[in-house]
């Protein structure tokens, strides 16, 4: 084999190596399971690409708290691929395999926004949690200030307390003097 030959060699080897290791990628949602909280999703960038199935959808969690993302059938999200096998933590268990990469081993890690459909973001420096219209949203600044906006606001609580120098509602001041 020539010097030319084996250098060709070595480069289509890692050039194949290489295009069969998944990093990331972005996927359309086929079908969701927002009580599995998996996805089969279909990634976007090969028209010969099958489907990913049973993508377990990552999201902001502890052991006492979760902000939970709907996902709906559509959608464009980024999916990473586990460095590992995922199954032994997913399905409690078992021996991993020496899978690196792999689709088998995706994450659904988030929504993607194209720029070509930009969002007019009323709050470029603000904490969000709303529809993408913001019709509906919960905005916390950085000077401490919390605004909700609504059609409808529902409150189930058994205590609901006030605490404010002044409380006003449509403009009427609520505040009482304390005794």
């Amino acid at each position: 084999m020539t010097k030319t030959s084996m250098t060709q060699f070595v480069s289509e080897s890692i050039d194949e190596s290489l295009m069969n290791m998944n990093t990331c990628l972005i996927c359309e949602v086929l079908e969701v399971d927002m009580n599995l909280f998996k996805a089969d999703v279909l990634p976007l960038n090969d028209p010969e690409a099958t489907p990913i199935l049973d993508v377990p959808i990552a999201f902001h969690q502890t052991d006492q708290f979760v902000i939970q993302i709907p996902y709906k059938k559509g959608a464009t999200v980024l999916v990473a691929c586990s460095q590992a096998d995922i199954d032994p933590l997913m399905f409690g268990g078992g021996k991993a395999a020496s899978r690196a990469f792999s689709a088998n081993d995706a994450l659904i890690i988030g929504g993607i926004n194209y720029f070509t459909k930009p969002i007019q973001n009323e709050h470029p420096d603000d904490l969000v949690i709303g529809t993408k219209d913001f019709a509906t949203k919960i905005v916390l600044n950085e000077v401490g200030e919390i605004s909700i906006k609504s059609s409808k606001f529902k409150v189930e609580a058994d205590n609901i307390e006030f605490v404010g120098g002044t409380i006003t509602a449509n403009g009427e001041d609520l505040t009482t003097d304390s005794v």
